[in-house]
């Protein structure tokens, strides 16, 4: 809760006060107490109407989708009921114009209930980050009859939005470096070598006659064609270096910095995914998480839960991916490649490190 006081109401109150003082103890009487008992009640009474207001005060909101990606536009609709006794006047609304864009419902927008009545408003809305946070309504606002002073207060039911970062190509020319193409590690799922393998199947219709095994052919009659042996890749493992903050903290220098983050990540499991490279992620989801990511199919599953799931439960959780890094920092494997994308980089630390 946040209390403003409007300083010229707030003089000519006072005065007004001291006036009403002066007059009651110099004459006394039903009548001149009358406007002194009024003008003192006046701040206690209106803040105990505000505080009993804001207790029978409803507000739902949702968005059209249960998940929306960074730079869509989506319906937004927003529900207000009052299920006091007491009416709501001009009660102003803060929404969290740092994070999204309401497009019908600016900020400052100005409501009044009656008794058991409701309204909806609706906008469209624009997400402006990747990740899991609050949207839309941020808190309500109220004023004494005398516009003395306004009281702020958080709504009691927020809404979080998930949204998708975009995919872009970002991290394309710094992961398409050489050595990840090596013919050491694990198997493409998409790609295949140029010449025939030893696995053999019979023959199909449109297969080249360069691929047939004609020794087998002349010792069972049958025709076999020999099957490319899958390419071999080396193995690439991705370690996401999420910071962590409470929820509390993060401000929208934080939620920027997981955009980009996030919208990194993304570009840099698609680069794999299209050049048919096997990738292993590690990353906080609750509890250190490890997905393959070697289909679009897998891509596709981890593009829609990476932003919703990028969280700590616990400090030892921090602890166990700090030590995942410091280890590979330590070591080299010519059959692996680690790449550490750092969130937030330290002091001499980059944004992404490649280590083999």
């Amino acid at each position: 809760m946040k209390i403003t006081f409007a300083k010229p109401n707030l003089l000519i109150y006072l005065a007004a006060l001291a006036a009403v003082t002066v007059f009651a103890s110099f004459y006394g009487g039903p009548v001149a107490f009358a406007p002194l008992f009024v003008l003192l009640l006046h701040i206690p009474v209106s803040i105990i109407y505000i505080l009993i207001s804001f207790k029978f005060l409803m507000i739902y909101q949702e968005i059209e989708v249960h998940k929306l990606t960074k730079g869509e536009v989506h319906k937004y609709r927003a529900y207000f009921e009052n299920a006091g006794l007491l009416p709501i006047h001009n009660m102003a609304l803060g929404i969290y114009t740092d994070r999204c864009t309401l497009y019908e419902i600016p900020s400052e927008t100005r409501i009044s209930l009656d008794v058991h009545e409701g309204k909806e408003l609706l906008s469209g809305i624009n997400c402006l980050f990747a990740g899991a946070y609050d949207v839309g309504i941020e808190n309500v606002s109220f004023s004494d009859p005398f516009h003395i002073f306004t009281i702020t207060l958080k709504v009691p039911y927020s809404f979080r939005a998930i949204v998708n970062p975009r995919i872009t190509d970002i991290a394309g020319k710094s992961l398409d470096f050489e050595n990840l193409i090596n013919s050491t590690g694990q198997k493409s799922y998409s790609l295949f070598e140029d010449t025939p393998g030893n696995d053999m199947r019979p023959y199909q219709k449109g297969d080249s006659m360069a691929s047939i095994n004609w020794k087998v052919y002349a010792k069972e009659s049958e025709l076999m064609v020999r099957i490319p042996d899958k390419m071999e890749k080396r193995s690439v493992s991705i370690i996401m270096n999420a910071r962590n903050i409470p929820e509390r903290d993060r401000d929208t220098e934080f939620l920027r910095a997981r955009d980009f983050f996030l919208e990194f990540v993304v570009s840099s499991a698609k680069h794999f995914t299209d050049q048919g490279i096997p990738l292993t992620i590690i990353y906080p989801a609750g509890t250190i998480r490890e997905e393959i990511i070697d289909s679009n199919r897998s891509f596709t599953e981890f593009y829609g839960s990476v932003s919703d799931r990028l969280f700590y439960s616990t400090d030892s959780d921090y602890k166990q991916l700090q030590d995942l890094i410091l280890k590979h920092r330590k070591m080299s494997d010519e059959r692996q490649t680690w790449i550490i994308i750092n969130e937030a980089p330290g002091e001499g630390e980059h944004f992404i490190n490649i280590l083999e």
